[in-house]
């Protein structure tokens, strides 16, 4: 499996299959490639596919922190330039993947021909949460969420949710929202069910990107629906490329 430079370090990707176009799996925050390799190998066998490793996760060299969206996405960009992975493009994002396929997808519109949102973050979230949270839990969330340091990728997550709602687009392309149907534990200080119903509500707002947009419940899947029951985002990748 290769490592490449982008410049000043190097980056981790698998490519697997032939054939255009080519799918770029995107993992959620702290996970590696190794989270798609179900997929990725059910996709191989009818078209390209393409996984790697963010910076500093896996087997990725490390890259200055605090990072943000529009730094993942210019990596992602450099990466498939020095791979020579050339359009067109399906993005599946899963979880925080979800923003990074969208500002990339928003950013670089002609090289996408449709999006599989896995789960996916929604750059409302936090407005959302603090919508149902007491102020002490607002306030907690808050310290969380502005502190680097405290997530295993050192995302800066309010500019990194600010970039994909400035970037937000119109697209014309097939997409598909894929969204588990398992729920959380409940927990005795959060209010669990509470925040689902906000997460759940958001998954609905993604039907409005696309004109040609579709949302299905992985009805045995929780958050991790591409280990769970990959074979529904193998099939969601097909519908995507009208196969």
């Amino acid at each position: 499996m290769p490592k490449i430079n982008i410049g000043d370090r190097k980056l981790f990707y698998s490519l697997a299959g032939s054939g255009k176009p080519t799918v770029i799996l995107e993992t959620g925050l702290g996970d590696t490639s190794a989270s798609w390799a179900h997929v990725q190998d059910a996709v191989a066998q009818f078209t390209s596919v393409f996984v790697y490793d963010r910076a500093g996760i896996g087997q990725s060299d490390p890259a200055p922190t605090p990072r943000t969206c529009q730094n993942m996405v210019d990596d992602l960009s450099a990466l498939l330039k020095a791979a020579n992975i050339l359009p067109p493009y399906i993005l599946v994002g899963h979880s925080f993947g979800g923003l990074i396929a969208r500002l990339f997808a928003s950013q670089h519109v002609n090289d996408v021909t449709g999006m599989l949102l896995v789960d996916s973050a929604h750059e409302d979230r936090t407005a959302g949460f603090e919508k149902v949270l007491s102020n002490e839990l607002i306030a907690r969330n808050r310290a969380f969420l502005l502190d680097p340091s405290r997530n295993s990728e050192f995302v800066d997550r309010i500019p990194s949710e600010g970039q994909v709602r400035d970037a937000w687009h119109m697209f014309d392309f097939p997409l598909m929202v894929l969204v588990r149907g398992l729920p959380d534990k409940t927990d005795s200080v959060w209010p669990s069910a509470e925040l689902q119903r906000v997460e759940r509500e958001l998954q609905d707002e993604f039907l409005k990107l696309s004109p040609k947009s579709s949302l299905f419940v992985a009805e045995q899947s929780g958050h991790w629906i591409q280990k769970d029951q990959p074979e529904l985002v193998v099939d969601g990748i097909r519908k995507v490329m009208g196969l």
